[in-house]
């Protein structure tokens, strides 16, 4: 393959990805992805691309070749188009709103074609090169491992532990781990920017956080993560749930899904506190383009406690993230984030 006219897309301290034309070939242009450095997630990301192209699953990249020597894998050039990301940002509410949706039923469709496949995943991904353990192991290990930047958070603002709030931490752990009936394969970083719109419609791309585990792992993008209208992400939940239960059982039933959210969203929620230093309290940084750690620190919280309401299977937990909001909004007025499409 002769290759020519490179085109830099993304060169970060993790990662160089640049597109380039292909002289006398089948195909027009290729993506070649150069991982440096973190080569546990550049290796996921090139057996994730592997493992859906093999199952002939749309809505991501084909793979085409790689070198593990090298560190670096070829896959299909999608082209050129727009991301969710730069859609909230414009001036379309119908736009955005619309392509939000259509990802959301994309991420349900790759869920349902790949439930319980862990056998099928593990074969790819082992043969790429041995993992040390699975990814939804070390998400299960983490949350607990990291259990003490919590208390840090709660004795930083004078909040309240509420006893057994350890145990539901254990609990919501041995959940993330086996995952029963959710386990799907999961892109594992839901973000708006690692979409992409084509004239052959919605994509996902950039696996590095790829993996085997609970299927509303990336649900977590329209229940909390992204900060989204209400209407707006009960919209795409419903549309999301409508999707996976045709292929989850578990997903039709009110009081299963309900504890699944709340799973995924309680974690999440603790997550963002074992990430934040509690230094946030003297100053405020970025956490992603326009939106401050305070500001997802305070909406985790607030989604957290409206996403537990129906079924709340972590009440210790709850209660300490409830202390810790209330003395956080004693500390900060922080002024909510709206994309600008959807203001």
């Amino acid at each position: 393959m002769l290759l020519s006219e490179p085109e830099v897309l993304g060169a970060g301290a993790r990662s160089h990805v640049v597109r380039a034309r292909v002289v006398g070939g089948e195909v027009q242009s290729v993506v070649l992805k150069h991982f440096r450095e973190e080569p546990v997630c550049g290796l996921d990301d090139w057996a994730g691309t592997l493992f859906l192209t093999r199952r002939g699953i749309p809505g991501s990249p084909r793979f085409l070749a790689g070198s593990e020597e090298a560190r670096l894998f070829v896959m299909e050039d999608l082209g050129r188009g727009q991301s969710l990301d730069s859609l909230f940002r414009g001036d379309d509410p119908q736009i955005a709103s619309s392509a939000l949706l259509s990802i959301v039923r994309l991420t349900a469709e790759l869920h349902v074609r790949t439930l319980g496949a862990q056998a099928e995943y593990d074969a790819v991904r082992q043969a790429v090169e041995p993992r040390h353990e699975r990814v939804r192991i070390e998400n299960a290990r983490y949350l607990v491992d990291n259990a003490s930047r919590l208390s840090r958070w709660v004795e930083a603002v004078g909040a309240q532990e509420a006893p057994g709030t350890l145990a539901d931490l254990e609990q919501l752990s041995r959940t993330l781990a086996d995952p029963g009936p959710f386990l799907a394969f999961t892109h594992g970083d839901m973000a708006p920017s690692n979409t992409v719109f084509t004239r052959d419609g919605p994509h996902l791309v950039d696996f590095e956080y790829a993996g085997m585990r609970h299927a509303l792992y990336d649900a977590l993008m329209w229940l909390i993560s992204v900060p989204l209208p209400e209407e707006l992400s009960t919209r795409a939940d419903v549309a999301y749930r409508l999707v996976l239960a045709q292929g989850c059982e578990a997903a039709r039933v009110d009081s299963e899904y309900a504890r699944a959210c709340a799973t995924v969203v309680a974690a999440r929620t603790v997550n963002v506190f074992q990430w934040i230093s509690p230094k946030a309290l003297e100053r405020d940084r970025e956490w992603a383009p326009g939106f401050t750690e305070r500001n997802a620190l305070l909406h985790h919280l607030e989604r957290c406690r409206l996403l537990l309401e129906p079924l709340n299977p972590v009440p210790a937990l709850a209660s300490t993230l409830a202390s810790l909001e209330a003395r956080l909004r004693e500390r900060w007025t922080v002024e909510p984030f709206v994309w600008p499409a959807l203001r």
